[in-house]
């Protein structure tokens, strides 16, 4: 059997009582299980039953693509074991809890908010709201509501003619809390869409940004109260009748809700759709604004981060495409042609369902429901899971905005005033 380990700071394979009470990924290891064959694929699928101490982080869509577990100590020789007794390639990367940074705060003035920084919830508001102040003729904020736990979540719109009826792009991050990446790119195109005066002539010519950067306010700032909650996904609500928090936002919008890809227990860490549709108040914001803006907007994306991958609906079902698949298809193999030629990398492009089953998802009910003409996932950033090193983010954010810019060239050419 192939194996290769990664050894993190030497041969520690032990923490401290104080850290590992601040830390409880410390000991955990992150193995990444690639599958050769049939059988392993079977038999890795079955390791969803498993019930605790195993997070699978992403699931193989195919041969010779991994399915990456994060594993905590007592469950290792369970692991181990499945590993050895099917003969599947493994990596190994050791005391995983060692790789996640501290969450930082900064008092936000005019001019000295960090774009290319995980910034803390209401410093993203200040920043947000200074914009409005400074570049008045192109940035306004709408308050569209609050989260379960009362945060408030705002709409920036970003157009040179707001009264002018152009074209929407309508773009959301974060649904998962860890995905603090996704955030940050939502952010970055706030910064440079309201000050570049580039951005005036090219990206907002013809066409209005409408960015909600912060789906799950909640669940982002639990992930970062601490290094044992940093892998949090789910939303912080609670429902009646268990002991458990949250809800998968991703699975929990009003088309084809509950049927695949989900799970019914409230305690599952990942994919809980919730105890009905449109359960979270987050989700509801969002549907809310597609509904208000459905003649418009022609162009949804929802920012994530386990990439590179950009897909399209269906996320229901892996066997059914949509009518108009094609478009859908081309247009994402543009924008991954111009990530890399901006230097960045290629995104795999495919159906949503392809990839991996999942009913209940934000772009099949912008699609499906609303009439979005296109709508995708766009996974970001590449082979670092969800904790994505801040240092990197000043390389690949502006990668990623060429994306965006094809995208609003293709949109003003279809949908712009002729």
């Amino acid at each position: 059997m192939a194996r290769w380990v990664v050894i993190v700071f030497g041969l520690l394979q032990i923490c401290w009582p104080a850290a590992c009470e601040e830390n409880k990924y410390a000991n955990y290891t992150l193995m990444k299980i690639t599958p050769q064959n049939g059988e392993h694929l079977e038999e890795l699928s079955k390791l969803q039953h498993v019930p605790e101490s195993i997070e699978i982080l992403k699931r193989s869509r195919g041969l010779n693509r991994s399915t990456d577990i994060l594993v905590a100590p007592h469950k290792r020789a369970f692991l181990d074991e499945f590993v050895s007794r099917l003969r599947i390639p493994v990596q190994y990367k050791l005391n995983y809890g060692w790789f996640f940074q501290e969450a930082s705060s900064q008092a936000i003035k005019k001019d000295d908010y960090n774009v290319f920084a995980y910034n803390a919830y209401e410093d993203m508001l200040a920043f947000i709201n200074n914009l409005t102040i400074q570049f008045s003729n192109v940035v306004t904020v709408q308050n569209v509501g609050q989260s379960y736990e009362g945060r408030k979540m705002v709409l920036v719109k970003l157009s040179t003619n707001p009264n002018g009826s152009n074209p929407i792009i309508f773009i959301d991050a974060g649904v998962h809390a860890r995905e603090w990446a996704a955030s940050a790119m939502a952010m970055y195109l706030i910064r440079r869409l309201g000050r570049s005066p580039r951005a005036r002539k090219r990206e907002l010519r013809g066409i209005d940004w409408y960015i909600l950067p912060l789906v799950n306010p909640d669940g982002y700032e639990f992930s970062r109260s601490g290094k044992s909650n940093r892998l949090w996904r789910k939303t912080r609500s609670k429902h009646t009748g268990h002991d458990c928090y949250g809800v998968d936002g991703n699975r929990n919008y009003g088309f084809r809700w509950g049927e695949k890809g989900i799970s019914k227990d409230p305690c599952n860490p990942e994919i809980y759709a919730g105890p009905k549709e449109f359960s979270e108040p987050e989700t509801q914001i969002v549907a809310t604004i597609m509904q208000t803006y459905k003649d418009r907007i022609k162009l949804y994306v929802s920012l994530h981060t386990y990439g590179p991958y950009m897909v399209y609906p269906w996320g229901f079902t892996d066997y059914i495409a949509p009518e108009k698949w094609e478009r859908l298809h081309n247009l994402a193999r543009m924008v991954s042609d111009s990530v890399v030629r901006a230097g960045g990398h290629r995104f795999e492009v495919m159906s949503s369902g392809q990839w991996y089953p999942a009913a209940g998802g934000s772009c099949d009910y912008a699609y499906g429901v609303i009439g979005i003409p296109y709508a995708y996932s766009m996974e970001l950033t590449e082979n670092f899971e969800f904790i994505f090193p801040e240092e990197l983010l000043e390389v690949v954010l502006p990668q990623f905005f060429e994306g965006f810019t094809t995208f609003s060239i293709h949109i003003r050419r279809e949908f712009g005033k002729k």
